[in-house]
């Protein structure tokens, strides 16, 4: 029996695509004021590629883009790692029932996703002896929240053509 590992492998240019997409954004410097504000695209990217293609991106995977993050960002290395690898599993479990979920119950779980992985960075910073930070750091799962639906439209699309070239 012949597999045809085509399929397989074409999944991974979008992801690609879209994790270098969302680490160039993490990446580039904005205003001290604003970076509440900033959605974590990177854990969005992995919630999106975990729930709809889970037998190719998984828990290992995750853990090795929170580590080539940790690396690119210059954080404590492993502490993405770590991160990324709990959202993975939290999000395997959850897959089934986020497509059945109404919109706004989706926003609540995604907020909920990021807001944890934002605890546990918090958690590993305090650890490691940084103050805790202002209110403000939980802005950023709001905002990613709200990004949600923009970003699997555009995902959805590309994920659809990725799949019918195969």
């Amino acid at each position: 029996m012949r597999y045809n590992n085509n399929k397989n492998s074409i999944i991974y240019l979008p992801v690609f695509l879209s994790f270098l997409f969302a680490f160039c954004f993490m990446i580039i410097p904005i205003n001290p004021a604003l970076k509440w504000l900033r959605p974590d695209l990177v854990t969005l990217m992995l919630i999106y590629w975990v729930a709809n293609a889970p037998n190719q991106i998984g828990v290992i995977f995750a853990f090795m883009v929170g580590i080539l993050f940790d690396l690119l960002t210059g954080m404590l290395v492993g502490s993405m790692g770590l991160t990324l690898a709990i959202v993975a599993f939290f999000t395997m479990n959850l897959r089934l029932r986020l497509r059945i979920y109404r919109f706004w119950q989706k926003l609540i779980i995604i907020m909920l996703l990021v807001a944890c992985s934002q605890l546990i960075r918090l958690w590993i910073q305090m650890l490691i002896g940084h103050p805790p930070a202002s209110f403000m750091y939980w802005l950023s799962s709001v905002s990613s929240a709200l990004l949600w639906p923009l970003l699997c439209m555009i995902l959805d699309s590309t994920y659809r053509s990725s799949r019918l070239a195969a």
